[in-house]
């Protein structure tokens, strides 16, 4: 009997070790950097994903119900779901906070859903676009009630998984239902993308870049915890990287906008910030918070070294004025975004009642970020929340070098000739008309700046000139270069 005995033990310890070996692969087998695979749910088989749904406000997005429930006295604590910044608002330099919303969530979205669940938003608990694309939205509804509703909210993760796991993105694209896609988890460095800068990324080539992911949970492929949350990416190569719908990151090129990666924060410090149900301020690094609000001028994206007459650089200055709703503020310029985050380097509090800044921002080409934090004492200590929040503000230090003449090619058709630009220029200007009229050196008749030109000159209209100015990314213009088209 006692050798039955422990062979039976054995055995029934190598199935449990296989069990250990092999845990549940939410995947579902699918590989990595696939097409996004649609989802039903006709048997039941993802209803661990009935949580996950499609978020409508003044846009659409992706937003997840998220599982704050505790084993407390709480019986009807409220719903929350966690989204990106910018599918409230886009503003930055504003962090919201318990401000009331219009729209709707719908749950149990799958593309073979009958019974389509929808609620009422009913406020923005915290929302932000500084140094994080994130928000969390409070419903109209209790999250025992979405519960009873079958509806199932996701855990968020303790701690972030190491570089290379396997994750997944589970969104819902605009005019489509639930798709899932596979791949791995990647740090990344700053991302800019306008004025906005974000920090403590992810970076994966997720199938997932399409309009209405934005918000989707990154998971944790094989607990289904919430890692992070889809803030942008590239969707298709860019002229303009950095620019809108081109976010951005450090290469050994500089910054460039990589085709097919997809970006999101971090969110496993998000846990500490629940009590029995409810967000709280305590233990919780989304607070405290501060607002800053830019003068009418939109902040400079690239400024000039100027040269002065014995050779030196001539360092320009931020020239940021703005107003914050706290009583000081602190500040310094960094060469990484992240380091915004670091109490280092800080400047000493500064009254709030006039508040411009004027420092330098260096001697060297390369781009530079302004670190603005708001406080309401001159004290030193600066709290790892407040840090998370700061603002971060971007610019590139450019060489004040002439703006060469527009680039242009010219094609000859039947009856026409047409100029187009070619080259790396920013901008253009021109105007056209009768040889013996037009004042190429008049200001008058030149058309708005355009990113592009594009000009027909008619053989009819002939005797013509073109002229035609060239402007840098400050709008710097060149000397104006003169075209003539004459009758053969």
């Amino acid at each position: 009997m006692h050798p039955i005995k422990l062979l039976l033990f054995s055995t029934l310890g190598f199935a449990f070790s296989n069990c250990l070996a092999s845990p549940q692969d939410y995947g579902e087998g699918v590989k990595s950097l696939l097409p996004a695979m649609s989802l039903d749910n006709r048997d039941g088989s993802r209803d661990h994903w009935q949580g996950i749904g499609r978020l409508t406000t003044n846009t659409v997005c992706t937003a997840t119900l998220l599982d704050t429930l505790e084993t407390t006295g709480i019986q009807r604590p409220p719903a929350y779901v966690l989204t990106a910044g910018h599918c409230i608002n886009l503003s930055n330099g504003k962090i919201m906070q318990n401000q009331p919303v219009k729209g709707t969530i719908t749950f149990n979205y799958f593309s073979d859903s009958e019974k389509l669940k929808t609620y009422n938003l009913k406020k923005v608990k915290w929302r932000s676009m500084q140094g994080v694309d994130m928000a969390i939205v409070e419903l109209d509804v209790s999250l025992k009630t979405l519960m009873e509703d079958g509806i199932k909210p996701l855990k968020l993760a303790t701690r972030t998984p190491a570089v290379n796991s396997e994750v997944l993105v589970v969104g819902a694209p605009e005019y489509k239902t639930l798709e899932m896609t596979a791949c791995t988890l990647q740090s990344a460095p700053d991302i800019i993308e306008e004025d906005w800068v974000w920090r403590n990324n992810f970076m994966t080539r997720c199938q997932s870049n399409k309009g209405g992911v934005s918000g989707a949970p990154l998971l944790d492929r094989y607990t289904n915890e919430i890692i992070g949350v889809v803030g942008t990416g590239n969707a298709a190569p860019s002229l303009d990287p950095c620019y809108l719908h081109a976010p951005c990151i450090l290469t050994e090129k500089g910054y460039s906008a990589i085709e097919g990666n997809l970006y999101g924060n971090l969110v496993p410090h998000l846990r500490s910030c629940f009590r029995s149900g409810f967000l709280f301020e305590n233990h919780c690094e989304l607070y405290p918070t501060f607002n800053v609000e830019t003068d009418e001028r939109p902040s400079a994206k690239y400024k000039k070294i100027k040269i002065s007459r014995s050779g030196a650089a001539i360092a320009p200055t931020w020239d940021y004025q703005f107003s914050i709703d706290t009583a000081f503020y602190r500040h310094k310029t960094v060469r990484v975004a992240k380091q915004c985050e670091s109490p280092s380097r800080y400047s000493a509090a500064t009254s709030s009642k006039e508040p411009i800044i004027n420092n330098k921002v260096g001697s060297r080409t390369g781009r530079y970020f302004l670190c603005i934090i708001g406080t309401n004492s001159p004290e030193k200590k600066l709290s790892p929340g407040l840090l998370r929040n700061a603002l971060s503000l971007p610019v590139e230090l450019i060489e004040d070098e002439v703006v060469p003449l527009p680039d242009l090619s010219l094609r000859k058709g039947s009856g026409y000739s047409r100029m187009t630009s070619g080259g790396a220029t920013a901008w253009y200007s021109y105007k056209v008309g009768p040889s013996s009229t037009t004042d190429c050196q008049s200001p008058e008749g030149f058309n708005q700046k355009s990113d592009q030109l594009d000009v027909f000159v008619y053989d009819q209209d002939l005797p013509a000139k073109l002229c035609s100015v060239a402007f840098d990314e400050i709008h710097d213009r060149s000397e104006v270069r003169i075209d003539h088209f004459d009758k053969f």
